[in-house]
């Protein structure tokens, strides 16, 4: 780590119209664009303006213009924040909610992420002492990379950013048996050894002495009571005021709608608040068994919303390369690519939508919620060793390996919520990779150990812990706001209010489970149809299975031997073995493909220099 020589920023000349990207770095570079030099310090950002249109520019300044700001995402208690600030002697220059971050570190200094109710990675400069302070949201909803490089410290909101910057390309085996086992690399790592995520709630004061990490915030137990009605009003008043908060903007806002429970109570909730005519976005598929477009219209129509549909099909999956571009890590969850059409297509009317994701995690929405405590439960009374030996039969038993896979997991929480982690897979990471790694030598087991330390004494909660500190950064999160940023296009999550998240992550397991996510269906019964209430959980199923038996030149194009072949650790022979069998009908390697395909196009698009 050497001493700050300056703070250098590119701006990226895509189609991301928002996000922080600067680097600590020993001079300029002909890669990127300077914005904007002070003192020798130099800050890149490229906005999409939400708030204060006009006066709203990046980076913004103190009075005497020592410290700077850049920042990626929204303070929804700016109003108080503003005005206790104004109160003490500071002097505000525009109406952006960026501003509060710069008076609020002079102010706080490094508690300031504490105070803030919204999204945000941001990076404050300041001349008085040469630091530079880093902050990413509690829920991990907006992105922030940070890496080690020859002249210095970089971070940005972007991969590609740091790639600019020279980091080292060297890809990380241990993520990548992370990521083939998840489909998404979990925690602070990510595919390149010399890059690391900022954990959410995490905050970093870089110096010339080095890099001081805090934690400022984490989901701890602390148990909710109250009778149900109580404890449904709450919840209720905690998405009205969250709601309420999310609409705030200078331009249109709409909401996407998918017809289920969680986007029904947000749109619902907004309409009613909303000045003017809501505007939602469905998406759906050609493929009946994956549509939900019917039930989404029903809702649309139920609330008089302005609604769109899309419709997806396998020709979509042209875009398939633009998709692996605007994701800076791959991402083998394929509802990516209809989210990034569907983004694609409310950015013509809208610049700033609402989403429903955090709804399952906090309000036990799988089915893995339901069925594991339960099955938990009755697997206390089995010896121990039994579960071993039916996972040793697991490995042979064909048709029978996933669920064999299942009651082995019950063995313990830890075990079980790996398991459900790894979604029983049917391969292996192992059988088709050499990276010469397994769940505990990647840290996969470890990360599982770490999130359910933090989480009482109930397997939900545990599984809840894991699910809010991975599953829902490193992947939901993640997806939406690539693919929303990648169309200029805000997402907002009201069920991630961390004031909600508290509330709801320590609500009575046994009101959770008494029905399909009890304590939110009695907190907008009132709100939400009926016949939407009455519905179980229906996934955002993308039919890749299919798509991988038809010949689209977007996935015969990056699936080739030599892509393939020249992709670190994997086994092309093995992966075109699979291949085959899935394409005859012999077996189903959808998802497997999917991570192969997301990944080999990944490494050729990022990391093989022209």
């Amino acid at each position: 780590m050497c001493g700050i020589a300056g703070v250098h920023g590119w701006v990226d000349e895509g189609r991301l119209d928002e996000m922080l990207s600067c680097i600590r770095h020993r001079g300029p570079d002909e890669g990127g664009r300077h914005i904007d030099e002070k003192a020798g310090v130099m800050l890149g950002m490229r906005r999409l303006s939400i708030v204060d249109l006009a006066g709203g520019s990046q980076p913004i300044y103190n009075e005497d213009d020592t410290v700077a700001v850049v920042f990626n995402g929204e303070i929804y208690n700016r109003d108080s924040l503003r005005a206790e600030l104004e109160s003490v002697g500071h002097r505000f220059t525009t109406d952006s909610d960026t501003e509060v971050l710069v008076h609020g570190w002079e102010e706080w200094g490094q508690s300031l992420p504490e105070r803030l109710n919204g999204m945000f990675a941001f990076a404050v400069y300041d001349e008085t002492d040469e630091s530079v302070f880093l902050a990413r949201d509690r829920l991990g909803i907006k992105p922030l990379y940070v890496a080690t490089v020859d002249d210095g410290f970089a971070f940005a909101s972007e991969l590609r950013q740091l790639l600019r910057a020279g980091v080292t390309r060297e890809v990380d085996p241990r993520a990548v048996h992370n990521f083939f086992s998840v489909r998404y690399t979990p925690g602070s790592e990510t595919l390149l050894s010399a890059v690391e995520k900022v954990d959410p709630g995490t905050s970093l004061l870089v110096t010339d002495e080095g890099v001081e990490r805090r934690r400022y915030w984490e989901l701890s137990p602390s148990p909710v009571r109250g009778s149900r009605g109580d404890i449904a009003g709450q919840v209720r008043d905690l998405l009205e005021l969250s709601v309420e908060r999310r609409l705030m903007a200078d331009v249109p806002v709409g909401a996407f709608l998918s017809g289920g429970l969680d986007s029904s109570a947000i749109v619902g909730l907004a309409s009613e608040r909303y000045d003017g005519d809501l505007q939602t976005f469905s998406v759906g598929f050609q493929q009946a068994e994956a549509d939900e477009s019917e039930e989404a219209r029903f809702v649309a129509d139920h609330f008089g919303t302005d609604h769109h549909e899309l419709t997806v099909d396998i020709d979509d999956m042209s875009v398939f390369s633009d998709l692996v571009a605007h994701y800076g890590e791959p991402l083998a969850d394929a509802a990516a690519l209809p989210t990034m059409l569907l983004s694609e297509y409310a950015a013509e009317n809208v610049k700033c939508v609402l989403t429903g994701e955090g709804a399952d995690e906090l309000f036990a929405g799988y089915h893995r919620h339901r069925l594991l405590p339960k099955h938990r439960q009755y697997a206390r009374h089995v010896p121990s060793p039994a579960f071993d030996a039916v996972g040793a039969v697991a490995e042979h038993a064909g048709p029978l390996r996933r669920p064999l896979r299942y009651a082995a997991s019950l063995e313990s929480d830890e075990r079980a919520i790996l398991e459900s982690a790894r979604r029983y897979a049917d391969e292996r990471p192992e059988m088709y990779l050499s990276t010469g790694h397994d769940t505990a030598s990647s840290g996969l087991t470890g990360k599982v150990e770490t999130a359910t330390a933090r989480a009482g004494n109930d397997t939900l909660q545990r599984l809840t812990a894991y699910d809010i500190s991975y599953w829902l950064p490193d992947d939901l999160l993640y997806k939406v706001d690539r693919a929303s940023m990648a169309a200029s296009l805000e997402a907002r999550v009201p069920f991630l209010d961390h004031e909600l998240v508290e509330y709801a992550y320590n609500v009575p397991t046994e009101y959770k489970l008494d029905g399909y996510k009890r304590a939110l269906t009695d907190a907008v019964d009132d709100v939400v149809p009926a016949r939407i209430l009455d519905r179980d959980k229906h996934g955002f199923n993308v039919p890749v299975s299919e798509w991988f038996r038809e010949d689209h030149e977007a996935i015969a194009g990056w699936l080739t031997e030599t892509h393939v072949e020249t992709a670190p650790y994997i086994d092309s022979d093995r992966v075109f073995d699979l291949r085959r069998a899935h394409r005859h009908g012999d077996a189903d390697h959808g998802m497997t493909l999917w991570k192969v395909l997301t990944y080999v196009a990944w490494y050729h698009e990022f990391l093989v220099e022209e």
